[in-house]
């Protein structure tokens, strides 16, 4: 099997898995392609917002968010907030998951985080708890919509 090659998000890359990998997740596939682009650019200039993907072939088959909050606490510390962890139903099984995560965390650890965050749901936990993770709190969420 080709490794898959793990790194930042490219605009090109909106047309080449990114949105339908997103798709697991909610609808995303169906975006203008001009309000894509638009996200992109807002997303990219913000150097504590990091999307990495996996690329696979020329595809892209994984993705994960990273989003780096500062906070008066801990002297003006930094926190990683993890998001949107998704791997294309038929690459999943194959470490591209924890491969991704390593990469965020790394660039995390290198930006100073004292720590790094995520919620997830109980049948994933194992995954993240392998890569490090504990659970410390519950999730309680207010929708807005």
């Amino acid at each position: 099997m080709t490794e898959p090659i793990i790194r930042k998000l490219r605009k090109e890359d909106l047309q080449k898995g990114f949105l339908t990998t997103l798709d697991s997740l909610r609808q995303t596939s169906n975006i203008e392609t001009k309000k894509a682009e638009e996200i992109f650019e807002k997303i990219n200039s913000s150097p504590d917002y990091t999307i990495a993907v996996a690329e696979l072939e020329g595809k892209i088959v994984g993705t994960t968010t990273l989003l780096i909050e500062q906070k008066f606490i801990h002297n003006g510390g930094l926190v990683g907030h993890i998001e949107d962890v998704v791997i294309d139903k038929n690459h999943q099984g194959q470490k591209i998951g924890e491969k991704i995560m390593k990469f965020l965390l790394e660039i995390a650890n290198n930006r100073g985080c004292y720590k790094t965050i995520l919620d997830c749901t109980t049948d994933v936990k194992p995954f993240y708890e392998k890569l490090g993770f504990k659970q410390v709190a519950n999730e309680l969420r207010f929708d807005h919509i």
